[in-house]
């Protein structure tokens, strides 16, 4: 079982051609982005009220629900 952040995991998303590598590339320019965070609830809120991002929050939650199987691996 790995032990890293979602902004870690993020960066492996980064580059991909689709809405999460996109999403992935607006949590890596978000210089405040809560870096060693792995809570969905704290992640999910940070998004909806501090950053400013142009997807839809579903994108996140997709990509949080792979993070959690990459964890497992």
């Amino acid at each position: 079982m790995k032990d890293a952040s979602f902004y870690q995991f993020a960066l492996t998303v980064r580059g991909r051609r689709d809405d999460k590598g996109a999403f992935a590339e607006m949590v890596f320019q978000d210089l405040d982005f809560p870096k060693y965070e792995s809570d969905f609830n704290k992640l999910s809120e940070y998004i909806e009220t501090e950053g400013n991002y142009t997807l839809s929050l579903s994108v996140f939650d997709a990509l949080f629900e792979e993070y959690q199987e990459w964890l497992q691996f």
